[in-house]
């Protein structure tokens, strides 16, 4: 029996699994950095510094950016743009938990997006590890029975629906371009629309505390620049819906990273919900791909 089917599916898999852990632990970065910076100024600077990184990095790369690869790019970035700017959005009108909870159900949208569009059924396993994702995320993101939803909800609702065509769209067509290329159209197209909403919307603050420097130079390399790479990279040798489980664990990694780092406490329900998550996962990554 082969539990992980080829080498190429388990790099790839645990390079999302390592992008889950950066934008996990690093989410207690940013929440402290908005404290000094507006979001969108904030995705500005991080996108367009990302965008910066990958060209000095990899110029030989770059120099493949045909007009396909900007069109295809701009398109899968625009996707990338909404999920962020309707969650940015949405967070000043919910709650935190709500918001990663919503943001969530990308797992359950990818797998029914994804069958829509090309008129596959999903795998009985897939569609129960999807499920067995979301009950997992409400526990976790709800550590009490109190669930109230609201108009940020509905906007966070919009943020999943654009992250989930994201992770779609880029197994479409990001194999057809180079990764990097094609990864550093997306960045830039992030990092213009927020600039051009930031400039007439937000003030530019007088100064950059040491905790937003920070914070945009972690995001910038490794949860942009780094994450985006992998997962345009990688994503050709597993499928969206996997990728879209893997990354529920990105909440875990968070509540981790805040128990570790803030002295915060997992409650039962959390622990449970981790659990599930983590079950998902093993499930998804047991689970043969679907050609």
């Amino acid at each position: 029996m082969h539990l992980f089917l080829n080498s190429k599916q388990l790099k790839a898999e645990a390079s999302m699994l390592l992008v889950a852990f950066i934008w996990g632990t690093t989410f207690v970065i940013v929440k402290n950095a908005l404290a000094d910076i507006g979001p969108f100024w904030f995705l500005a600077l991080r996108f367009i510094l990302a965008f910066l990184v990958l060209a000095l990095l990899a110029f030989k790369n770059m120099q493949k950016i045909d007009f396909p690869t900007v069109i295809y790019g701009s398109v899968i970035g625009l996707f990338l743009f909404i999920g962020y700017t309707f969650q940015t959005i949405g967070l000043k009108y919910t709650t935190a938990s709500n918001a990663g909870f919503i943001t969530g159900l990308s797992v359950v949208l990818v797998p029914v997006i994804y069958s829509l569009m090309y008129r596959k059924k999903p795998e009985t396993k897939t569609f129960l590890a999807s499920l067995t994702a979301l009950a997992g995320l409400f526990l976790l993101s709800f550590p009490t029975s109190s669930c109230r939803l609201n108009y940020g909800d509905l906007l966070v609702f919009i943020c999943a629906i654009g992250f989930a065509l994201h992770i779609i769209l880029v197994d479409r067509y990001s194999y057809k371009h180079d990764p990097v290329a094609i990864t550093g159209v997306q960045i830039l197209f992030v990092g213009i629309l927020s600039l051009l909403i930031a400039v007439p919307a937000e003030p530019f603050p007088p100064s950059l505390t040491c905790n937003a420097v920070y914070a945009i130079l972690i995001t910038s390399i490794l949860a942009t620049a780094l994450a985006f790479l992998l997962q345009n990279g990688m994503q050709k040798y597993s499928t969206p819906t996997r990728f879209a489980i893997i990354l529920t664990m990105e909440p875990v990694f968070a509540a981790l990273a805040g128990y570790l780092w803030a002295g915060e406490m997992f409650s039962s329900r959390g622990l449970i919900g981790a659990g599930l998550i983590l079950l998902s996962m093993l499930i998804a990554v047991l689970t043969p791909r679907i050609n």
